[in-house]
């Protein structure tokens, strides 16, 4: 059965291959690559500086830093089992707009303090969003292009994310010392926020 918010994937018997940049100036295919862009980029940025601060500047223990971050990655992947199902009926845009919503929830409440529960209940609602944005980013995706042109459409979003989440990485150490806690959180609101932008048009 299709989505009902997601448009029917191209068939397999389409043999015509366009030039990668008519692909990618689709507006279908940048909300896609933006939002496993915006997802990644995110996640990867505060999830990087979590310990630092936590441990570092806030001297949590090394248990709750722990707790925190396997409380996160199992946010992140546990609900795989189901959001699959959730975005099919709801649709490819319903499932991006509660992603991104609980993306913003987890910076309201990270930046809102240094407590333990700050941390866990930011880290659990971004790993939940990060799910949820990522996987209806993919499925919006795979309908943007042909079967003939699934490798150059994969490779530029996969550098797009890849390429960002690695910069993200790199980037929070630096950040987490120079900015502290609530101004790094508060920084993630440009990207969102020009996504949420995206989205709407």
């Amino acid at each position: 059965r299709c989505d009902p918010g997601l448009p029917a994937p191209r068939s397999a018997g389409s043999g015509e291959v366009r030039p990668i940049g008519a692909v990618v100036r689709q507006p279908k295919f940048v909300v896609a690559v933006a939002a496993a862009v915006v997802s990644y980029a995110v996640m990867s940025f505060i999830m990087t500086a979590t310990p630092i601060s936590m441990h570092v500047h806030d001297h949590h223990s090394d248990t709750d830093t722990a707790w925190v971050i396997q409380s996160h990655l199992l946010a992140m992947y546990g609900p795989s089992l189901f959001s699959g199902r959730v975005i099919g009926r709801i649709g490819v845009r319903a499932g991006m707009t509660v992603g991104l919503g609980l993306m913003f929830a987890c910076v309201a409440i990270a930046s809102a303090g240094h407590d333990l529960m700050h941390y866990w209940w930011g880290l659990v609602l971004l790993g939940v969003g990060w799910n949820l944005l990522f996987v209806a980013g993919t499925a919006l995706l795979t309908t943007t292009y042909e079967p003939a042109e699934r490798f150059r459409a994969q490779a530029v979003n996969e550098f797009s994310v890849f390429g960002t989440q690695a910069l993200a990485s790199l980037l929070a150490g630096p950040a987490i010392h120079l900015l502290g806690w609530r101004t790094l959180n508060l920084a993630t609101l440009v990207p969102l926020a020009l996504f949420a932008v995206a989205l709407l048009a």
